[in-house]
């Protein structure tokens, strides 16, 4: 297809002024929890990491080390990569009966959907499998139309860079086997050009798998029980997370995704038909894991990422009047959302802003670091996890260092040092994080410093203890 081309001009022109419209957002909302944890594996530059393959590190480092490490630098590449996602969508579904007008407003329903406004703003590793997915269903189909080298060479390096993104990626290998065998193509099993493809893939990942080999495959061990973290059911658990997608994806849109889901399993289209295949096992696989513990929305991302648009298109045909207002319902409180995010123009009442996580980190680092006399000494610490990222992120511009105090095993135990032990740390407690010290802790003596508020409107987001542990000797 030409997108230079009158009839993919309105498409074009959107897509771009609003990948502009987050450039010009990003450097004014401060990075939320995973956020700041992917810029530190970019401050913290390695093979592989605890939590996830590196690819969302490296990507980090790449575009932090051009526009430096700040908020704007942090999320160009999500930006970047939610262009480039809603082109590949609209090449997929512009395919199907050459309609761009319909194509567009199917594209447009991602736009609509709540989530995908933040996954395109704010970098995360299901952001980077949106890149590849659509190019790995594509040339799955060319590679069935053409067994050349230079077609398994394409797939072995998607898959590969897949899998440097994500664990879960190793999903995509079940839905192209299946593909395969519903096809009859048994030949290509056989073909020798297959092991290109396997051995591409595998050296694309190999720093995962050397990485993992130098610490005892720990990455492994936590996703295993991350995704599936409980031996029985959790009934409230699996609702609160069909609840959060609805939210998450908006309620009337969401719908839509599962009408796609069927009619892609009943279309002729062989790229559609693999498309369903690929969201079958999405949906199968996170609803299973959802069903032990409660999923987080962006964790099914992908299948609402292919699937919303492909059912907004085919319900385009059915009512035209429903698509088009739960698409402005959806843009409408997108742009509500975006312009509240920068713009910080409604009330909210004490402790129940929607900035909690993303306002008021940069004051409270500083404030911390105001009461630290000597760095070789004192040090600042936090007691979760997801304040340590924060923390971490907004105080890499001060000579001090944050250590995490806690039992969990996560990457903070391999970034940090060794040293905090008989140091006196400055403990940050915060409203929603907040634990007993004299219970936690072994300190010569624990002392309050300061206590503030973050505020936003005359309204409280935050209120934060500064306390101070002479001479820290573990938890008790």
């Amino acid at each position: 297809m030409n997108f230079l081309s009158k009839e993919h001009r309105g498409f074009l022109i959107f897509i771009t002024l609003v990948a502009v419209l987050r450039l010009l957002i990003a450097p004014y909302v401060g990075l939320g929890v995973d956020e700041a944890h992917y810029v530190l594996y970019a401050i913290h530059l390695d093979w592989s990491y605890f939590d996830h393959p590196p690819l969302v590190g490296w990507t980090q480092y790449f575009f932090t080390s051009i526009f430096g490490v700040n908020e704007f630098g942090a999320r160009v590449s999500a930006v970047l990569i939610g262009f480039f996602t809603s082109i590949f969508l609209y090449q997929l579904l512009y395919q199907i009966d050459k309609n761009a007008n319909k194509a567009f407003l199917a594209v447009l329903s991602l736009y609509a959907s709540f989530i995908f406004n933040a996954l395109f703003l704010m970098l995360m590793p299901d952001t980077l499998l949106f890149l590849f997915m659509i190019p790995i269903i594509l040339s799955v189909i060319k590679l069935e139309e053409n067994n050349s080298l230079k077609n398994w060479l394409t797939l072995g390096v998607l898959l590969g860079l897949a899998g440097l993104s994500k664990y879960t990626a190793v999903l995509f290998v079940l839905p192209i086997i299946a593909y395969f065998i519903i096809k009859k193509r048994y030949a290509l099993f056989i073909s020798p050009k297959i092991l290109l493809t396997i051995v591409v893939a595998l050296l694309i990942i190999s720093p995962v798998i050397y990485w993992n080999i130098l610490h005892d495959w720990i990455s492994f061990s936590y996703q295993s029980s991350h995704v599936v973290g409980s031996k029985s059911i959790h009934w409230l658990g699996f609702f609160r997370s069909l609840g959060a997608q609805f939210g998450a994806y908006n309620p009337l849109l969401l719908p839509l995704a599962f009408y796609g889901l069927y009619k892609a399993f009943r279309s002729q289209n062989n790229t559609l038909f693999l498309s369903a295949l690929f969201g079958l096992t999405l949906i199968a696989f996170f609803t299973y894991a959802s069903l032990y513990k409660t999923a987080l929305p962006h964790w099914s991302a992908l299948f609402y990422m292919l699937f919303i648009p492909i059912g907004t298109y085919y319900m385009l045909n059915v009512s035209k009047k429903y698509v088009k207002i739960a698409i402005a319902f959806g843009l409408l409180l997108s742009a509500l959302a975006y312009a509240e995010l920068v713009l910080k123009f409604i009330p909210f009442p004490d402790y129940q802003s929607i900035h909690r996580d993303i306002y008021g980190w940069d004051t409270i680092i500083k404030k911390a670091n105001a009461a630290i006399k000597d760095p070789n000494k004192e040090a600042i610490a936090v007691t979760n996890w997801t304040l340590a990222s924060r923390a971490m992120y907004y105080n890499n511009p001060y000579k001090t260092k944050v250590y995490l105090i806690d039992k969990r095993q996560d990457q903070f135990d391999l970034w940090e040092d060794k040293n905090k032990v008989g140091k006196d740390l400055v403990i940050i407690q915060t409203k929603f994080f907040h634990k007993n010290l004299e219970k936690y802790m072994k300190c010569d003596k624990i002392e309050p410093l300061k206590k503030f508020d973050i505020m936003l409107h005359k309204h409280k987001v935050n209120t934060i203890d500064l306390v101070m542990c002479r001479n820290f000797q573990g938890l008790q």
